[in-house]
């Protein structure tokens, strides 16, 4: 019985702090220019978000880990970013910025593709003149969330993937359950995770 009882307690704690990450991370892009859900849905002990349209700039990147692919990945759209396109010119990013990682019989599989958003205000960025280096239209989408206001490692980034996967299929909710996103809002550690919602 104190074992259930210590486990709901858990639950309901994990719960709270990830809405108080959710609430974090909309206020964070209320006051910066970065990507805000248009409409949020708070019933579960993950959140379902709705994102507008908008743009990014990715690479494909084979890695050891998340962390390794960031790295690798970050310094080839950042070369995009400054100068590194066929008009020579600096492209405004901004926050998130992140990977999609890719999932085989419940494992995530060592590649990813790194991603960071152009500012809303740029209409027709210019193409990359690196061939890795793809410019990316984000039609509306919704996702299941889990939000994080801390640094956690890769171990815990891990888990933390596998755990929202195994709680969206507790929940028959309806999932693309071979790729995940993790989007960083902060280097402090702000960042939400999630799996896209597919047609019910």
């Amino acid at each position: 019985m104190l074992r259930i009882v210590l486990t709901v307690c858990v639950l309901f704690w994990n719960q709270l702090a990830a809405q108080d990450a959710v609430d974090e991370m909309i206020e964070l892009c209320e006051q910066e220019e970065c990507l805000k859900p248009e409409v949020v849905i708070k019933d579960k002990n993950y959140v379902e978000m709705e994102f507008e349209s908008h743009q990014w700039v990715q690479t494909e990147v084979d890695a050891v880990d998340i962390e390794s692919a960031l790295a690798i990945g970050q310094d080839k759209l950042f070369s995009y970013a400054r100068c590194g396109n066929v008009a020579g010119t600096v492209i405004p990013l901004s926050a998130p910025w992140g990977v999609f990682g890719y999932l085989e019989n419940g494992k995530i599989q060592q590649r990813f593709s790194v991603f960071v958003l152009i500012v809303p205000e740029v209409n027709n960025p210019p193409e990359p003149t690196d061939p890795a280096v793809t410019l990316q239209p984000g039609p509306p989408v919704w996702y299941y969330v889990r939000a994080f206001d801390k640094k956690v490692n890769e171990q815990q980034t891990e888990e933390l993937v596998i755990q929202l996967l195994k709680d969206l299929e507790q929940d028959n909710q309806p999932f693309n359950s071979t790729f995940f996103a993790i989007a960083y809002l902060s280097t402090q550690g702000l960042m939400e995770m999630g799996f896209m919602k597919t047609g019910e």
